[in-house]
Protein backbone atom coordinates (compact mmCIF):
# COMPACT_ATOMS: atom_id res chain seq x y z
CA UNK A 1 0.00 0.00 0.00
CA UNK A 2 2.81 2.46 1.12
CA UNK A 3 4.69 2.16 -2.35
CA UNK A 4 1.50 2.15 -4.12
CA UNK A 5 0.65 5.35 -2.59
CA UNK A 6 4.37 7.06 -2.98
CA UNK A 7 4.48 5.55 -6.28
CA UNK A 8 1.05 8.00 -7.05
CA UNK A 9 2.57 10.68 -4.87
CA UNK A 10 6.06 10.72 -7.29
CA UNK A 11 3.47 10.54 -10.13
CA UNK A 12 1.29 14.02 -9.11
CA UNK A 13 4.93 15.91 -8.01
CA UNK A 14 6.11 15.09 -11.57
CA UNK A 15 3.01 17.24 -12.79
CA UNK A 16 1.34 14.59 -14.72
CA UNK A 17 -1.73 15.51 -12.84
CA UNK A 18 -4.42 13.45 -15.06
CA UNK A 19 -2.39 10.14 -14.26
CA UNK A 20 -1.96 10.77 -10.79
CA UNK A 21 -5.69 11.50 -10.45
CA UNK A 22 -5.86 7.61 -12.24
CA UNK A 23 -3.71 6.37 -9.42
CA UNK A 24 -5.30 7.76 -6.36
CA UNK A 25 -8.62 6.95 -7.86
CA UNK A 26 -7.46 3.32 -7.93
CA UNK A 27 -5.34 3.62 -4.76
CA UNK A 28 -8.58 4.30 -2.94
CA UNK A 29 -10.89 2.22 -4.35
CA UNK A 30 -8.43 -0.96 -3.94
CA UNK A 31 -7.48 -0.19 0.09
CA UNK A 32 -10.54 1.65 0.96
CA UNK A 33 -9.77 1.29 4.60
CA UNK A 34 -5.50 1.72 5.14
CA UNK A 35 -4.24 4.46 6.64
CA UNK A 36 -3.02 6.44 3.42
CA UNK A 37 -6.99 6.89 1.95
CA UNK A 38 -6.97 10.14 3.51
CA UNK A 39 -3.66 11.72 2.08
CA UNK A 40 -4.89 9.86 -1.11
CA UNK A 41 -8.02 11.86 -0.88
CA UNK A 42 -6.22 14.89 -0.53
CA UNK A 43 -3.82 14.63 -3.45
CA UNK A 44 -6.26 13.88 -5.17
CA UNK A 45 -8.36 16.65 -4.81
CA UNK A 46 -4.92 18.44 -5.87
CA UNK A 47 -4.40 17.06 -8.83
CA UNK A 48 -8.19 17.72 -9.85
CA UNK A 49 -7.84 21.16 -8.74
CA UNK A 50 -4.99 21.52 -10.95
CA UNK A 51 -6.57 20.04 -13.76
CA UNK A 52 -9.45 22.38 -13.02
CA UNK A 53 -11.98 19.54 -12.40
CA UNK A 54 -13.05 21.41 -9.66
CA UNK A 55 -16.94 20.05 -8.88
CA UNK A 56 -14.78 16.61 -8.49
CA UNK A 57 -12.16 17.97 -6.14
CA UNK A 58 -14.93 19.75 -3.81
CA UNK A 59 -16.09 16.05 -3.74
CA UNK A 60 -12.83 14.47 -2.57
CA UNK A 61 -11.83 17.35 -0.06
CA UNK A 62 -15.25 16.98 1.40
CA UNK A 63 -14.70 12.76 1.63
CA UNK A 64 -11.44 13.96 3.49
CA UNK A 65 -13.00 15.81 5.53
CA UNK A 66 -15.85 13.43 6.81
CA UNK A 67 -13.93 10.85 6.87
CA UNK A 68 -10.92 12.68 9.18
CA UNK A 69 -11.83 15.85 10.23
CA UNK A 70 -8.67 15.66 13.25
CA UNK A 71 -6.13 15.03 10.11
CA UNK A 72 -3.36 17.32 9.65
CA UNK A 73 -4.43 18.12 5.69
CA UNK A 74 -8.05 18.48 6.90
CA UNK A 75 -8.13 22.66 7.37
CA UNK A 76 -6.14 22.63 4.01
CA UNK A 77 -8.81 20.54 2.62
CA UNK A 78 -11.74 23.01 3.95
CA UNK A 79 -9.64 26.25 2.41
CA UNK A 80 -9.41 24.19 -0.77
CA UNK A 81 -12.84 23.51 -0.74
CA UNK A 82 -13.02 26.93 -0.64
CA UNK A 83 -10.50 27.87 -3.75
CA UNK A 84 -12.49 25.28 -5.70
CA UNK A 85 -15.79 27.46 -5.03
CA UNK A 86 -13.97 31.01 -6.08
CA UNK A 87 -12.99 28.71 -9.08
CA UNK A 88 -16.58 27.61 -9.66
CA UNK A 89 -17.51 32.04 -9.01
CA UNK A 90 -19.53 30.04 -5.79
CA UNK A 91 -18.39 33.76 -3.54
CA UNK A 92 -21.68 32.98 -1.10
CA UNK A 93 -20.37 29.11 -0.82
CA UNK A 94 -16.63 29.94 -0.52
CA UNK A 95 -17.48 32.61 2.50
CA UNK A 96 -19.10 29.98 4.29
CA UNK A 97 -16.42 27.40 4.24
CA UNK A 98 -13.94 29.89 4.98
CA UNK A 99 -16.07 30.86 8.02
CA UNK A 100 -16.56 27.22 8.92
CA UNK A 101 -12.85 26.68 8.71
CA UNK A 102 -12.10 29.62 11.10
CA UNK A 103 -14.53 28.28 13.62
CA UNK A 104 -13.41 24.57 13.22
CA UNK A 105 -9.65 24.75 12.59
CA UNK A 106 -8.78 28.92 14.22
CA UNK A 107 -5.36 27.84 15.04
CA UNK A 108 -4.61 26.29 11.72
CA UNK A 109 -2.26 27.50 8.96
CA UNK A 110 -5.19 27.47 6.67
CA UNK A 111 -6.85 29.75 9.20
CA UNK A 112 -4.80 32.93 8.50
CA UNK A 113 -5.44 32.26 4.74
CA UNK A 114 -9.07 32.29 5.61
CA UNK A 115 -8.63 35.66 7.51
CA UNK A 116 -6.81 37.18 4.63
CA UNK A 117 -9.09 35.70 1.78
CA UNK A 118 -12.17 36.80 3.41
CA UNK A 119 -12.54 40.61 3.79
CA UNK A 120 -11.70 40.56 -0.01
CA UNK A 121 -15.05 38.56 -0.87
CA UNK A 122 -18.09 40.60 -1.87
Amino acid sequence: EKREFEGALAVFRKGDFVSAQNLFVSFVGRYPTCKYVTSALFWLGNAQYASRDYKEAIINFRALISRDPDHLRTPEAVLSVANCQLELKDTKGARKTLTDLLKAYPLSEAAVAAKERLPTLK
